[in-house]
């Protein structure tokens, strides 16, 4: 039993997904990096339809995929929301995108409050969202999108001090 919880507390702190790993890139999303962000709308979590094409060409958006349940996305949120209000005047638009399921989408809307989110949650309950950018549903997984509509940077998972790189990784996009 604590051989069990031992494993299960080392991948844990990698990520969430079946397939996390750390800092690599997901690598069914490595050949977007530079193409156009593909459109989506979805559902945020008071009901209203989010339309990515709203803000494509007129923000720097950061996608970030995570799950309620995923260990290493709770510990990332009170940075991406300290990140989200310091740089939304620069331009900066955070759009969670949860990949719960029907047994735990009903906790999303609790736990934004929870949090304190200030920026967008959309529902991705039947993943198309996640098959566009991300398909290996990897959590916690970022994209961030420049202000042209391109991918610049795919980031899967989370550890202390990723946040200093993904700062970092939206600065350069937010640069004139």
């Amino acid at each position: 039993m604590r051989l069990f919880v031992s494993i299960a507390l080392v991948l844990a702190a990698f990520g969430c997904g079946p397939e996390a790993n750390g800092n690599q890139p997901a690598t069914a999303t490595n050949s977007a990096v530079g193409a156009a962000a593909p459109d989506f709308t979805a559902r945020d979590t008071d009901g209203n339809t989010f339309r990515l094409s709203e803000h494509l060409g007129k923000e720097v958006i950061m996608l970030d995929f995570w799950a309620t349940y995923c260990e290493p996305c709770k510990a990332a949120f009170p940075h991406i929301e300290s990140m989200s209000k310091a740089l939304k005047s620069q331009g900066l638009l955070v759009v969670a995108v949860a990949m719960d399921g029907p047994d735990t989408v009903a906790e999303v809307g609790s736990f934004k409050g929870r949090y304190n989110l200030t920026f967008p949650v959309v529902l991705d309950e039947d993943s198309r969202v996640a098959s566009l950018y991300n398909p290996k549903k990897a959590m916690p997984l970022s994209v961030i999108i420049d202000r042209s509509g391109k991918v610049v940077k795919v980031r899967e998972g989370f550890n202390p001090g990723d946040e200093e790189l993904i700062e970092a990784d939206i600065k350069k996009a937010l640069a004139p």
